[in-house]
């Protein structure tokens, strides 16, 4: 196995989830229209968040394509709930918005990509988010470590 982080987006895109839209890489919006809500996409521009490589105590000696590797990423992913002002105020969201944001949690964590284990989701506060075109949303940001396995 290769790193791969389209495998890793695919595999999230292809999550259901009731009443979400889960995008790809390809489908990062340039623009969120009401009827889009809730939406859940790659981060326009803080996807990947860094990551790291080690052999985790394994020999790493011998020929490079042979050895095991193990390496962490995160990728930052984008909730978008509701457009700001179809409400009076983000606290009239919270029960619909919590409880989609669990079902995505329990769906990241229930994935089932090969070579690759979710390490860690990490909810970041809720607020007013913008979309790539700078209309405000009440949402989210959900950050996703991984750890790939390579030459297995």
């Amino acid at each position: 196995m290769t790193l791969s982080t389209l495998n890793v987006t695919n595999g999230i895109a292809a999550l259901t989830v009731s009443g979400v839209t889960i995008k790809g890489l390809a489908g990062i919006p340039e623009q969120v229209q009401v009827r889009d809500c809730p939406l859940f996409f790659p981060h326009p521009e803080e996807f990947i968040q860094g990551g790291a490589g080690g052999d985790e105590g394994m020999e790493t000696f011998g020929i490079s394509t042979a050895r095991f590797w193990l390496f962490n990423r995160t990728y930052r992913y984008v909730y978008l709930h509701a457009p700001v002002g179809t409400t009076r105020g983000i606290f009239e969201q919270y029960p619909t918005m919590t409880a989609k944001v669990d079902l995505i949690l329990e769906a990241v964590a229930e994935m089932d990509v090969t070579d690759v284990d979710v390490r860690s989701i990490t909810v970041n506060q809720f607020g007013q988010l913008q979309d790539p075109a700078g209309s405000k949303f009440y949402g989210c940001t959900i950050d996703i470590t991984v750890r790939e396995k390579v030459n297995q």
